[in-house]
């Protein structure tokens, strides 16, 4: 089955409507105001089943110059166009603005529609063929069947339904197997069903009870049920007008230019670069900076445009561009845009994104950006994948290509394993890469701290992972695990516990810290049981005690003291005798006092109540009531 999109276009009152009713038996003015004043205001749907194979959803949109908006957020997804011109009228300022949008929204089938041919003679009517012809030259339309009806008679229509048929059996239809997306063009409430979103489902498919979020409201829900085409239906495909009934959610919470996909797929674009077409006839040049109405999809947003490597872009230029957004809109890179000035509202522009998630460009990086994007524009599927790690200061899962670009998730799969295998991508878990340059400067920061560290500390051992960790920005801790285990594996840093260091690192004392743990070993060996605290140490030796816990920290980690707490350590050749005597204690008795302790050791009970804590956590010792007992 074809599932195809067609949109009307065409000036006010050319007949656009009367046309799908003709064609469909549908009125597409839904509006009691439309109905009163014989006028489209807002988009009107219907559809038409061409054959057995072929099901066409229309998009009937306004044709009045101050709807455009609306107009725009019918265009979007449109397969074919059918640009609707009155034969007593011909070709009018809203023709000549649904042409260039559709032309920028790159439309590539359509054909022309003559309608109110029973009002003008036949001479006539071939004139206007002529004039039409003429018009569309340089477009997508040149060349194009220009069909003459009348809407009231029906003469002419059997006509355009066959041109219909043989123009869709040519269109590129929409795939499945992309990204679930749905823009949003009309919400409403229907009693006792509550909430329908409806819209074009420009890629992936969708099923009744499947998990959906919202963009950019970040609102989850569930699709309760779905009618394609009028009809109630378990799933709906690209291609499709779609109606979705939302479990929970109320018709205040959403609106035009939201759009439904998968959880956590999609995040909110503020900033996009694009590359821009300014019309010809855009009447002025457009200057940097200059504000005006971005819209893509069904969404309108005001924001300015930003040129990169130029002061003002002249009529019929193209270029690569910033926008920069006041209200997020979702965007994926190749999606299509149109631009309004921002007053008066006028067409100016349109293109395509390139990246809907791009960062503020510095100036001087303003050329190489433009260069980077112009080839990633012309660029294949695995040169734009390349594109995107490149670009990402950290790793990135594959299903978040499904939300940048348009393609399906088992193509990006299969580029992302072959950029893996060529060495160009990392892979640090199961569809998580990060880039080579990436990681490699991550590698370098990490071993760049460590040096610094140890030349600032060359009496410590080494640096917790957290400190360094936290001061590499956008660090995740699955890319940090597997930058220190590759570092370690690779020989180039030694892990101990939590501490990093070098592994060539040795603590290696000045003259002036030997003579001084020289000291330190002398004075606590004659203290023997009453070794001075070492802020006391401190005093004695009159130095900064930083100095001191440096070395004795080394001593500690050279084994040649112990440490009891923070401020008490005995020389290791006295912990030893200390524990000897206390096992001889034992051989003759089973129970200990602290006073009875004090007495063996030759100590006061400062000393002597820390260390026997100290034996009872390493299960030496055991305390009892007010005694102690040996473990043995």
């Amino acid at each position: 089955m074809r599932y195809i999109i067609l949109g009307t276009a065409g000036h006010i009152d050319h007949g656009k409507s009367s046309l799908v009713k003709a064609l469909t038996g549908t009125d597409p003015d839904r509006l009691k105001e439309e109905k009163e004043r014989g006028i489209t205001i807002d988009l009107g749907f219907a559809s038409l089943d061409l054959s057995d194979e072929i099901k066409i959803g229309i998009v009937d949109v306004p044709g009045h110059e101050g709807l455009i908006k609306n107009m725009l957020a019918g265009a979007g997804g449109i397969d074919i166009v059918m640009l609707v011109i009155a034969a007593d009228e011909g070709v009018m300022p809203q023709t000549r603005e649904h042409l260039a949008i559709c032309n920028l929204l790159n439309v590539k089938k359509g054909l022309v529609v003559l309608t109110k041919k029973d009002l003008i003679e036949k001479d006539f009517l071939e004139l206007q063929i002529s004039e039409v012809k003429d018009f569309v030259k340089g477009t997508f339309l040149e060349g194009c069947p220009v069909i003459p009806v009348s809407s009231k008679s029906g003469e002419g229509i059997d006509t355009l339904k066959k041109e219909l048929e043989s123009i869709a059996k040519e269109v590129k239809t929409k795939s499945p197997d992309g990204l679930f997306r749905l823009p949003i063009d009309r919400v409403f409430t229907i009693k006792g069903f509550g909430t329908v979103a409806t819209g074009t489902l420009v890629s992936g498919k969708i099923k009744q009870d499947d998990l959906v979020e919202i963009y950019p409201k970040g609102i989850k829900t569930k699709i309760r049920g779905i009618q394609t085409h009028n009809q109630k239906t378990e799933e709906a495909f690209a291609g499709q007008r779609t109606a979705l009934n939302l479990h929970g959610v109320e018709k205040e919470q959403i609106e035009r230019g939201d759009v439904v996909s998968l959880p956590d797929y999609l995040q909110p674009a503020y900033m996009i670069d694009a590359e821009l077409n300014l019309l010809k006839d855009a009447k002025r040049p457009l200057k940097n900076r200059m504000r005006i109405r971005f819209y893509t999809g069904t969404a309108e947003a005001m924001g300015r445009v930003y040129l990169l490597d130029r002061d003002e872009l002249k009529e019929g230029e193209k270029a690569v561009v910033q926008f920069r957004l006041e209200s997020p809109v979702v965007c994926l890179s190749g999606d299509r845009f149109i631009i309004r000035q921002y007053s008066p509202m006028i067409t100016i522009g349109g293109g395509e994104a390139l990246d809907p998630y791009a960062l503020r460009h510095k100036k001087r990086e303003a050329n190489a950006i433009v260069k980077g994007l112009e080839t990633f524009k012309k660029g294949n599927l695995e040169e734009k994948v390349l594109y995107f790690f490149k670009k990402e200061k950290s790793e990135k899962i594959v299903k978040g290509l499904e939300g940048w670009i348009d393609a399906c998730g088992e193509d990006l799969k299969a580029v992302a394993a072959s950029l893996a295998s060529k060495g160009m991508i990392i892979d640090i878990a199961q569809w998580l890469y990060v880039y080579k340059g990436v990681l490699e400067g991550i590698n370098e920061k990490v071993l760049s701290e460590l040096s610094s560290f140890h030349k600032k500390n060359p009496l410590k051992q080494g640096i917790e992972k957290e400190v360094i960790k936290g001061g590499i920005k956008n660090l995740s801790d699955a890319l940090f695990n597997f930058v220190i285990n590759n570092l370690q594996k690779t020989g180039k840093i030694a892990v101990d516990k939590q501490l990093l260091r070098l592994s060539e690192f040795k603590i290696q004392l000045a003259s002036g810290q030997e003579a001084l743990k020289e000291k330190i070993i002398s004075i606590y060996i004659k203290a023997n049981a009453q070794p001075p605290l070492r802020e006391e140490l401190s005093k004695e030796l009159k130095i900064d005690d930083r100095q001191t816990k440096d070395v004795i920290n080394l001593m500690v980690k050279g084994g040649e003291l112990v440490r009891i707490n923070d401020s008490m350590y005995f020389h290791k050749k006295v912990y030893d005798d200390i524990k000897a005597r206390v096992s001889r204690f034992f051989t003759d008795k089973k129970e200990m006092t602290v006073g009875e302790f004090r007495d063996i050791i030759n100590t006061s009970r400062k000393y002597a109540v820390p260390l026997l804590e100290h034996f009872d956590s390493m299960k030496f010792t055991r305390r009892v009531g007010d005694k102690r007992v040996l473990i043995k």
